[in-house]
């Protein structure tokens, strides 16, 4: 697995002369490494960082010269000038890629497409034109197979050219699979309606991904479409779990031979009750979201099972390690998932506990293939696996009423109407700061693939409609030039993008703003709590389409708020936006409000009851049959 903090050996320079002197084997080697550092960082940017007394410090080397402290204006120069290397090397027609070259530019389109979209040439179509392979209306002139090749290569969802995907991705069945899949992998934001509307076509074809014979490349490509559909804005957003989980099933039934099969079978077939739980986690350790959400009811299995982490050695630390008896390492990655196979194996669980799916290479496979007798998640991201080998699945904090079953294809056990968390680690409060002036500043503390066309839609009518000034303050997770890029677009300089920070310099700079405005469909969890422990009122709207839907009401409805901040339709949601926007009394009187509530009970202390034992009591009614007050 490549080095994450291994900086790029080379320059925009080095790349920009070894094209010029079509020194093709040097710029191929620099392009593939330039490629795979995006992979493992997503953004080619450097990092610098300015400290109190004004000195600057290197946090991360990207692409020199391109780094953070840039204009948009001098990042947008410095990709064109990246584009146009790849756009020389493509549009020779002295030179031919090998396939392996191919291969690296269709796994990893999404990260060329950001930076032609971020150039002045805004796609890859010109590419096709240099070559011949469109006309000048961009009607398809492919004539051979390595046309077709090509075609792979420089077709990006920003692209003007009519295609139909799912003949595409039959075209040459191996290159076409990559192509597929790698038009999903890594995609977050449809930064305008033409990528969405590309987006939306390659997505309605996904059911050709059950014909598909994955290897170890493509199983760990089809993991981020499997994560990320299920923040999109589709009713059918799901399906797309249906086909990767049936492509995974055939692959992984050529990963495990006969004997691995033997032992699986008699460890199940003995087991007669819940003694050892193996927990195969994505991210774990103590200042992750994960952490927070699950380590008291873990602590609470520890007292009475013995458990396992699986996991790889960057996903946990020091403190999250105590929750567990022992730790197995692995690699996240598919390539050797007989490997983590035979590891867990060894293991002999009984019961295989997922506290989240989605987030790593290793996770999705597994979920695809019955490893204990009893399997369980947990909803890390609020959605079902699909899989026909996860059992159940254990939640709580939902109140009774709607039919959450409908949502999920695993048995779910909801084991009461309260959620607890636990405190981030060295977690230390803001020091509060007057706003000077009557710009009202409108917080977006949610990653970026929650932030939908259709949210964005509703930020755009508030601009219009508020003759008060306001300021969207989107806090991201990870960088994005990409995404900073379409906001502009969207909302001009009515937006301000927040770099990531430390979680105390992010919760200073929250606690700034002066009302949030919660995503959907999908919606937030620890970011509520975030705003309750500021005092920052949010207006949330749930249209009940999915368990994710119901996250901010499941939360902020245990605190007793307004009914203006609950919205049960778009239009009433805007209104109550528009009302608070230009209403500052009201606003700091329910700021107030939510100062004044004892958090620590509503959401942090360590209890007598049964609150912190969700993951238990789970067990406990599904492998037991035992009753679940609630």
């Amino acid at each position: 697995m490549p080095n994450k903090n291994k900086p790029l050996s080379f320059t925009l320079f080095d790349l920009e002369r070894a094209i010029a002197q079509k020194n093709h084997n040097l710029y191929e080697k620099l392009i593939i490494e330039l490629l795979d550092f995006m992979d493992q960082t997503t953004n080619l940017e450097s990092v610098y960082s300015t400290d109190s007394a004004g000195n600057i410090t290197c946090i991360r080397q990207g692409l020199v010269p391109l780094h953070n402290k840039m204009t948009f204006h001098e990042k947008q120069d410095i990709y064109s000038r990246l584009a146009a290397t790849i756009t020389a090397y493509l549009s020779d027609i002295h030179h031919t890629p090998n396939d392996s070259i191919f291969v690296h530019f269709i796994i990893f389109k999404n990260y060329i497409a950001k930076i032609f979209y971020l150039s002045c040439y805004a796609n890859m179509d010109h590419i096709l034109f240099n070559r011949d392979l469109v006309d000048g209306n961009f009607g398809l002139k492919l004539k051979a197979e390595q046309d077709i090749k090509y075609f792979y290569t420089c077709l990006t969802l920003n692209t003007d050219i009519e295609f139909d995907a799912r003949q595409l991705a039959n075209a040459l069945p191996y290159f076409g699979m990559y192509w597929y899949l790698g038009m999903l992998y890594g995609f977050h934001h449809p930064y305008n309606k033409r990528i969405e509307s590309n987006f939306n076509k390659i997505f309605d074809a996904h059911p050709v991904i059950k014909d598909m014979e994955f290897d170890s490349t493509a199983a760990e490509l089809a993991a981020s479409p499997w994560m990320l559909c299920s923040y999109l804005d589709r009713n059918d957003r799901h399906e797309m779990k249906v086909s990767i989980n049936k492509a995974m099933e055939k692959w992984l039934s050529k990963q495990i031979d006969t004997s691995l099969e033997k032992q699986i079978a008699k460890y199940i077939t003995e087991t007669s009750q819940v003694k050892h739980i193996v927990v195969l986690s994505e991210k774990y350790d103590s200042k992750h979201a994960m952490y927070r959400s699950f380590h008291k009811p873990i602590m609470e299995l520890k007292k009475h099972y013995q458990v396992t982490l699986v996991t790889a050695p960057e996903a946990y630390d020091e403190i999250s390690a105590k929750d567990f008896d022992n730790i197995i390492e692995i690699k996240d990655t598919a390539e050797n998932i007989s490997q983590i196979i035979s590891k867990i194996v060894k293991l002999k669980p009984d019961l295989i506990f997922y506290p989240s799916l989605g987030m790593a290479k290793w996770t999705i496979p597994l979920c695809n293939l019955r490893l204990a007798k009893y399997q369980m998640m947990t909803y890390g991201h609020p959605s079902s696996a699909f899989s026909n080998f996860i059992d159940f699945g254990a939640t709580s904090g939902f109140q009774k009423g709607p039919d959450y079953q409908n949502f999920m294809m695993e048995q779910l056990v909801i084991t009461g109407p309260d959620t607890f968390m636990t405190r981030v680690h060295d977690y230390i409060p803001p020091v509060i700061k007057k706003n000077n002036n009557n710009t009202v500043k409108i917080a977006v503390n949610s990653s970026i693939m929650k932030i939908t066309p259709r949210f964005l839609n509703l930020c755009i009518l508030l601009k219009q409609h508020s003759s008060v000034p306001i300021k969207f303050h989107f806090f991201l997770i990870k960088s994005n030039t990409a995404f900073e890029k379409s906001i502009y677009n969207k909302l001009g300089s009515h937006s301000v993008i927040h770099s990531p920070q430390p979680y105390n310099d992010y919760m200073q700079d929250l606690s700034n703003c002066n009302l949030s405005l919660g995503t959907f469909p999908f919606g937030g969890s620890n970011s509520n709590i975030d705003l309750v422990l500021l005092g920052i009122p949010k207006l949330v709207y749930t249209e009940c389409s999915d368990l994710a839907s119901y996250t901010d009401i499941a939360t902020l409805k245990r605190l007793n708020l307004p009914d203006i901040l609950f919205s049960s339709t778009e239009a009433e949601f805007l209104t109550n936006a528009i009302y608070l926007i230009h209403d500052s009394v009201e606003r700091e009187r329910i700021s107030d409000i939510l100062k004044g509530i004892d958090l620590d009970a509503v959401f942090f202390k360590e209890r007598e009851d049964h609150q912190d034992r969700m993951l238990l009591d789970a067990i406990n009614y599904f492998v037991d049959n035992k009753a679940i007050n609630y």
